[in-house]
């Protein structure tokens, strides 16, 4: 079999497979749909690139859910120590962050891929840009160019091509469509570490939208998360809600909502509370009692005042608010808006190599899988290693 290999997408997964297979003898070309590579890996690096976690490594595989005994194959192949060591290669010494998040030193993306893409041309590797992915004839892969429809012929091929969330970047899931014309059973794309639509009143959207309810605890069944929230128009995000997306989403998958507790006090305790709530309330407003009595944040007064008969309650009503919010969410926000996607091509298409069971040579690598991970460097870590053993697998067939 011939060694020339063609990549659908210019992402991660695609990126890294590129980089192995030409380094050892193979004549790779990367397609891709928009005029540069890595949009998305650049969006990820706007805040910072947390491009890997610290952890122990089976605390690290267990966020892969159900999929843990998957991907722990993937990764113990591509660990996250093994991509510090290839981040430094490419000149981006790494630091470990104090929540144990991984970061290459200049905290960005740009130059990390810059390094990238110019050791994958020094190896020869074939970019294809503006190259827009229609399907197959036959055995050729068919592109939309500016300069109309190609076909390209194609022995072996590694599909990369993302998830939905970020669609103007170049994933919008376009490719479900194409594989399920060949049998391949996918599972219905949704959103994952994305924010949730709530019910606020006028006064309080308006009023909060864009603020941050900083340092709460949120519950959902036996999970909790510790973190900061943000207020949106019509909703909420932020990292805890991210954390336990995956089941929220579920839940309102099966029951039509989901019910989540905030402890917006969580370094006081009831005893602290019910102490200081013994202080008078004179002629203070509610408002004012709960600022200067607990120090509670104008956010978090705004939420206590949502709730009904919030100016006549009893001590036990303002502790169960406080420590115990109960808040409605209805939906997530829509998959555009969230930082990644859930489903994809089921593992059942696949085979353990992550070849396509009914497209022999077709490999699957990468977000367009069914899986999903929190925010933390998981998903970068599992997109990258995943590329690397797709292309491990090829050397060791062809």
């Amino acid at each position: 079999m011939t060694k020339e290999i063609a990549i659908i997408g210019g992402g991660p997964s695609g990126l890294m497979a590129a980089e192995i297979l030409s380094a050892n003898g193979f004549k790779v070309t990367i397609y891709e749909r928009k005029p540069t590579f890595g949009r998305k890996f650049l969006m990820a690096g706007r805040g910072g690139l947390n491009i890997s976690h610290s952890e122990n490594l089976d605390s690290f595989i267990k966020k892969y859910g159900m999929k843990s005994n998957i991907f722990k194959t993937v990764i113990d192949n591509f660990s996250p120590e093994k991509l510090c060591k290839w981040c430094e290669g490419l000149g981006e010494k790494t630091f470990i962050g104090s929540s144990g998040r991984i970061f290459p030193q200049s905290f960005k993306s740009s130059p990390l891929l810059r390094a990238w893409l110019g050791r994958l041309e020094k190896q020869n590797v074939i970019f294809k840009l503006n190259h827009d992915w229609l399907g197959w004839d036959q055995n050729n892969l068919i592109f939309k160019t500016k300069n109309g429809k190609i076909a390209v012929p194609s022995n072996t091929t590694i599909l990369s091509l993302g998830g939905a969330s970020w669609p103007k970047l170049g994933s919008d899931g376009s490719w479900v469509k194409i594989l399920e014309r060949e049998g391949v059973k996918i599972s219905p794309l949704q959103p994952s570490n994305c924010g949730f639509v709530t019910e606020w009143s006028v006064v309080f959207s308006k009023k909060f939208e864009g603020k941050s309810l900083k340092s709460i605890t949120l519950s959902f069944q036996d999970k909790k998360k510790h973190g900061e929230l943000i207020i949106t128009k019509n909703g909420v995000e932020g990292g805890p809600i991210y954390a336990l997306s995956a089941f929220l989403r579920e839940e309102i998958n099966i029951n039509g909502s989901a019910q989540i507790l905030l402890d917006l006090k969580p370094d006081f305790s009831i005893e602290e509370i019910q102490k200081r709530l013994l202080k008078p309330k004179l002629k203070l407003s509610m408002s004012n009692y709960l600022r200067k009595t607990l120090n509670l944040s104008d956010v978090a007064i705004g939420l206590v005042m949502e709730l009904p008969d919030r100016n006549n309650w009893i001590q036990n009503k303002i502790i169960n608010a406080i420590k115990s919010y109960k808040l409605n969410l209805q939906k997530p926000f829509a998959i555009d808006r969230a930082i990644s996607s859930a489903g994809g091509v089921t593992f059942n298409s696949v085979n353990d190599n992550f070849m396509l069971i009914n497209k022999p040579n077709v490999y699957v690598a990468g977000e367009m899988l069914d899986w999903e991970a929190p925010t933390g460097g998981y998903l970068l870590q599992a997109c990258i290693a995943n590329g690397a053993y797709v292309a491990n697998i090829i050397m060791k067939k062809i």
